[in-house]
């Protein structure tokens, strides 16, 4: 039997039973293991496995809840470059224009209400290097990497959408970012 221990499925089953979907995870997990020496193509094809399986079990909000979850962490020094220029900024604009000058291989919008944050492509290293799209429910992680970074930049809890997405055949990805009141 091959073993469940690539990072993301792992995640994945984590999540899956933190939001009181253990035995779904264990069946999904169970008829598709993934090994951590699994390639890209073999990675691919479970994203697309892993997709169809939350959007035919769960409802929407289960399945972005499921996925934000088990995000990818922001590295440390990404996330305290942007918490040192937001910190030094005089205003949202200012904090924009400090942020996108850092060249951290995205950029920031405001539009006086909301942050838009704006990849010119995929970075998900798990499907970036297969030129295929995928559904939402895969790049609903994006949103839980989003939510954590800019939680901490802000100091204070966001609600994250997903507006655009690479892998869903859009030119860039596109999530807002608005401060909880």
């Amino acid at each position: 039997m091959a073993n469940n221990d690539e990072p993301n499925a792992i995640r994945l089953m984590e999540s899956m039973e933190k939001h009181s979907q253990k035995e779904a995870g264990e069946k999904f997990s169970n008829e598709n293991p993934l090994e951590a020496t699994a390639d890209i193509k073999e990675k691919f094809a479970w994203a697309k496995k892993t997709c169809a399986f939350l959007e035919e079990n769960f409802d929407d909000d289960t399945v972005k809840a499921i996925r934000m979850d088990c995000a990818c962490g922001p590295q440390y020094e990404w996330i305290q470059s942007v918490k040192d220029a937001y910190d030094a900024s005089t205003s949202p604009e200012d904090f924009v224009e400090k942020t996108n000058a850092l060249e951290l291989g995205y950029w920031l919008e405001y539009d006086g209400t909301s942050y838009y944050l704006m990849y010119p492509q995929c970075y998900c290293d798990f499907v970036n290097q297969v030129e295929d799209t995928l559904p939402k429910a895969w790049c609903y992680c994006t949103l839980g990497y989003t939510k954590k970074m800019f939680t901490y930049v802000l100091g204070k809890e966001v609600e994250v959408e997903l507006i655009k997405s690479v892998k869903m055949s859009d030119k860039e990805c596109r999530i807002k970012i608005t401060e909880k009141v």
